[in-house]
């Protein structure tokens, strides 16, 4: 079989998939566009393979690490072996697993495609690209975190809290009220150590809104969200910051190696990058305080 690579760069990262040279990966894959890499690389930062052989699937699986999946439900099951860890996810029609498996530092991954139409395809490959993306490219000085992203001015807001939070809104509410504001990521973005400082990314992963923007900003702030009767704003420093993004950061703690090289690059973007915890209500006095704290020369 004549096999085809597809390149894409995400936050400084070369992506690499592996399939076979017919399968219509890039269509599959929308909200990809923008970081298609074309030009020729010797380095690849996290590769995949796509396989539609038959899934070597054991009797023995491996240790069960967990089977909660807010996206799968109980299709997905996680599970550790020596020789890495194996994501499987039953397919829409009952009769088939996705099934990938992913060296301990997700640096490599294969993924078989069991019968499936092209929709469950492009959804699936996305996830599991996402998962694999979140844990490898703690080998780089970059962290995957689980919030909203406003770019104002030029420069990075990440709103951050509990699901239902209300992220999104908060993000709404200052394209609204705040001038100069545009949404960079609404769900996944991704934050970078570099000598000049700590910037955040836009991903091709961005939840229910078509945000997927190829773009780099300074990191500004960040923000940990709690609904409230009233709005107030705190500064929170050292541990205290630390525990209000902890939560928000893409890492499974199964992997030692992974969780303390996430909590290494937690501790350095803290260090430079002031955290705040806002009580809010849902308006646009919210959004005009947070702004005030965040940017206060404006």
């Amino acid at each position: 079989m004549t096999l085809s690579q597809t390149r894409y760069r995400i936050a400084e990262l070369v992506l690499e998939f592996e399939h076979p040279v017919d399968y219509p990966l890039v269509h599959l894959l929308p909200s990809f566009k923008d970081f298609q890499w074309l030009e020729s690389t010797e380095k690849t930062d996290i590769s995949v393979a796509i396989s539609f052989a038959q899934a070597p699937i054991q009797e023995d699986m491996g240790l069960l690490r967990t089977d909660e999946s807010i996206a799968w439900g109980n299709r997905f099951r996680f599970y550790e072996r020596e020789d890495g860890f194996v994501t499987t996810i039953v397919n829409e029609k009952g009769d088939g697993l996705w099934y990938l498996h992913s060296e301990r530092n997700f640096e490599k991954s294969t993924l078989y495609i069991p019968s499936s139409a092209a929709a469950e395809q492009g959804s699936v490959i996305t996830w599991m690209a996402m998962m694999i993306f979140g844990q490898a490219s703690l080998l780089h000085d970059t962290i995957m975190i689980h919030a909203s992203v406003v770019n104002h001015q030029g420069r990075g807001v990440a709103f951050l809290g509990k699901s239902g939070t209300g992220k999104s809104t908060h993000s709404r509410l200052w394209l609204q009220h705040i001038p100069d504001s545009v949404l960079l990521n609404d769900d996944n973005p991704a934050i970078q150590i570099k000598t000049e400082g700590i910037v955040i990314y836009g991903t091709p992963w961005s939840g229910k809104t078509s945000c997927y923007k190829n773009e780099c900003l300074p990191l500004q702030g960040l923000v940990r969200l709690q609904q409230a009767p009233v709005n107030a704003f705190e500064w929170q420093t050292g541990l205290k910051g630390f525990i209000a993004v902890l939560p928000s950061c893409t890492s499974i703690r199964w992997n030692k190696d992974l969780f303390a090289s996430m909590n290494t690059i937690l501790e350095k973007i803290i260090a430079q990058v002031p955290v705040g915890y806002l009580k809010c209500l849902p308006n646009a006095a919210a959004a005009e305080l947070c702004h005030s704290a965040i940017f206060p020369n404006d």
